[in-house]
């Protein structure tokens, strides 16, 4: 039996591991695991070890939602390379401990569950505001996408962050009276969406659009204000029209080809120097062709005088620096000769060596830029050229890998351990023209259990993640909606649950919603 201090000690140590474990999502894997590792030491020696395990045999939903990691102990069984098997075993250890230790403790009341919400809230908008710092150049990390300034974890897993703070966000701007509350919640929303623009960040932008469309549709059907109504659909109709117009915009100007007078095109540049003219390639950037007026000797030159890396290398994003700079050229309507080259300004030079390949794609705050580069992507791709190192383009490859093996294993899969001997054994059979880095995994969830666990642990898997909806009774509940279908809409583009940063997010909000709101204390639920 514990005496007071001691049983004072590991509750409180239980919340600190609570509130650590939030805090550190977007910050440090190292952080995750301590903040685990403390909520399990408190667990195990608060006392009442035994009853604790009778409470989680009894909580189906917790039972269920742990099962996804008994399904990766099974799948060590039929596997080959046990080693790696273990270490992913070791990633998803977040989706047993959670619900176990959530569901077999006290409920948090109100104030403490939301006090959770809030630090991660404030966590999120920190770190956000750091990395727009390493956006800027504050910091000695190399930018070469704007991506890449999430410089704590995995910016697609920051943006999966990003976009639950938000409606987090609007939780408390909708159950809290207080003015001030209601005055800086908008600008942090405005702010996080902002920050996601500015990174880059579509997995992240895609959840909070589709997100905040359900609710609007939610709302438009359980307000009983006219003028709300009247409000909401005209926003959801303005926000439609906005988005159809922008993607109508991109693909015209990517698929219009403007007519050619052959016999207009010049024959040499003002130097004397033969153009390149090739009337066949229909390549267009910014509504322009590539492959006219194209002087390489000249270039070549010209682009070596301004800059240490060679005209013939690799830019720093590893791609072909010259048809770098032949596309930023052709972006900007610029000729492809020395005198183009020599009008570009020397922040413009520095952005090709990065390997910007259009002046589009230039500025801090650029909403159509990584709409640009998907449309540029997959036309490229669906002409037949090489998707290596496109994160949009490469991922049909990454699918159809799947599904080969998935119809080669159709039942059970190849086990844990087998996945990437699995993939590579396929793309050779492919014959994928991804280049061996890029050959990478699934980069879909459901895939990804296909490929390990068949049919059997796919439908097993889907069982898991719908079964609490409907246990615990969660389909009007706004911040348990809110995260499952954020969740839910990354495991189509990603592989949530294999890297520790996404299995630690869905595990911890799974858990944490399902099972640490004292259910007894009914004030403020915010229903949908």
């Amino acid at each position: 039996m514990l005496n007071t201090p001691q049983k004072n000690f590991f509750s409180y140590s239980y919340l600190f591991g609570i509130f650590l474990l939030a805090a550190s999502l977007p910050w440090s894997n190292l952080l995750m695991s301590i903040a685990q590792f403390i909520l399990l030491f408190s667990w195990l020696f608060g006392g009442h070890l035994s009853l604790k395990l009778k409470l989680f045999a009894k909580n189906k939903t917790a039972v269920v939602i742990s099962s996804v990691f008994i399904l990766h102990l099974i799948g060590l069984i039929y596997t080959s390379n046990f080693s790696y098997g273990m270490e992913d075993v070791r990633k998803k250890i977040p989706l047993l401990m959670l619900p176990l230790i959530f569901a077999s403790s006290t409920p948090l009341k109100k104030e403490i569950f939301e006090k959770v919400l809030s630090l991660f809230t404030i966590s999120v908008i920190t770190a956000s505001i750091i990395c727009f710092f390493a956006l800027l150049g504050f910091t000695h990390k190399q930018i070469l996408q704007p991506s890449d300034a999430s410089i704590f974890i995995s910016h697609i897993r920051f943006g999966l962050l990003i976009s639950m703070t938000i409606f987090i966000l609007g939780y408390f701007f909708i159950t809290k009276n207080n003015i001030a509350l209601k005055i800086v919640i908008p600008i942090l929303i405005v702010w996080l969406i902002s920050f996601l623009i500015m990174l880059e960040i579509a997995t992240g932008l895609i959840c909070t659009a589709i997100v905040s469309v359900f609710l609007i549709i939610r709302f438009l059907f359980i307000s009983k204000k006219l003028s709300l109504k009247l409000s909401l659909l005209a926003l959801l109709i303005t926000s439609g029209a906005i988005t159809i117009k922008t993607f109508y915009s991109i693909s015209e100007k990517l698929n219009n080809h403007p007519a050619i007078d052959i016999k207009k095109l010049p024959l040499l540049t003002n130097n004397g120097n033969p153009y390149f003219q090739d009337t066949t390639n229909m390549d267009i950037e910014n509504g322009n062709y590539v492959w006219l007026n194209v002087c390489e000797k000249e270039l070549a030159e010209a682009w070596n005088k301004k800059s240490k890396l060679d005209y013939f290398g690799k830019d720093l994003k590893g791609n072909e620096l010259k048809f770098t700079l032949i596309r930023f050229l052709t972006s900007k309507g610029l000729n492809k000769d020395a005198e183009g080259l020599n009008s570009l300004s020397e922040k413009e030079i520095q952005a090709i060596e990065k390997g910007t390949a259009s002046i589009n794609f230039l500025g801090v705050f650029n909403p159509t830029a990584r709409i640009q580069k998907i449309f540029w992507e997959l036309n490229i791709y669906f002409k037949g050229g090489n998707p290596s190192g496109h994160s949009v383009s490469q991922r049909p490859e990454f699918w159809k890998a799947a599904v080969g093996i998935i119809k080669e294993n159709l039942l059970f899969g190849v086990g844990t351990g087998d996945v990437e001997k699995a993939f590579d054994t396929q793309y050779k059979k492919m014959n994928s023209p991804l280049t061996k880095q890029w050959r990478l995994r699934s980069h879909n969830q459901f895939l990804a259990i296909g490929t390990a666990f068949g049919i059997i642990g796919l439908l097993w898997f889907l069982m898991s993640l719908f079964y609490p909806i409907v246990s615990e009774k969660k389909i009007g509940n706004y911040l348990y909606m809110t995260f499952f279908i954020i969740a839910f809409l990354s495991m189509f583009t990603e592989d949530t649950l294999e890297t520790q940063a996404g299995v630690t997010f869905f595990a911890f909000f799974n858990s944490f919603l399902l099972f640490c709101r004292d259910e007894n204390d009914q004030r403020d639920k915010t229903p949908l």
